[in-house]
């Protein structure tokens, strides 16, 4: 009986860990939007994400491009007082390293084709030196003719 409860334990808390994000579409985009069922970031409850520095978040989101694409890159930014702000090391390099097969379980990379959903899972480094502050978390994968999936979310740093 003790172990049936501590594995409920666990896995309550496993599941409380991957609850969905809720997202934003991206202003500027034209894919389709990403509902909250569709986008998980760890320490992201329903309304802000909690960032602590010194740590790392991992994503998780489910795309289903509505085109072809051959490469993906990604877009991803920290958007403070309107001033949009790259994050270093992950803005502009390559996503299709990180792109999985629809229940996230195999790598598949690129291209991706339209219709079919794929998985995209990554990590991102809050790094001691990036300011206490709060901010607009703006994640889009795509290329030069537009983005294959996009959203944005608050957030805030913490120390």
């Amino acid at each position: 009986m003790k172990l049936n409860s501590g594995l409920f334990l666990i896995c309550a808390a496993l599941l409380g860990c991957a609850t969905a994000t809720e997202v934003r579409r991206c202003p500027k985009s034209k894919s389709k939007a990403l509902s909250s069922s569709e986008v998980s970031i760890s320490n992201c409850p329903k309304n802000r994400c909690i960032l602590k520095r010194n740590t790392e978040a991992s994503i998780m989101m489910k795309i289903r491009p509505e085109r072809d694409f051959q490469e993906l890159t990604s877009d991803i930014q920290g958007i403070i007082l309107d001033v949009p702000l790259p994050f270093p090391g992950y803005y502009g390099t390559s996503a299709c390293p990180h792109i999985y097969d629809e229940a996230g379980e195999k790598k598949v990379g690129c291209p991706l084709k339209a219709g079919q959903t794929y998985t995209y899972k990554n990590s991102f480094k809050i790094l001691p030196v990036y300011p206490t502050v709060s901010l607009e978390i703006h994640w889009g994968l795509g290329d030069k003719q537009g983005d294959a999936a996009c959203f944005q979310v608050p957030a805030k740093i913490k120390a």
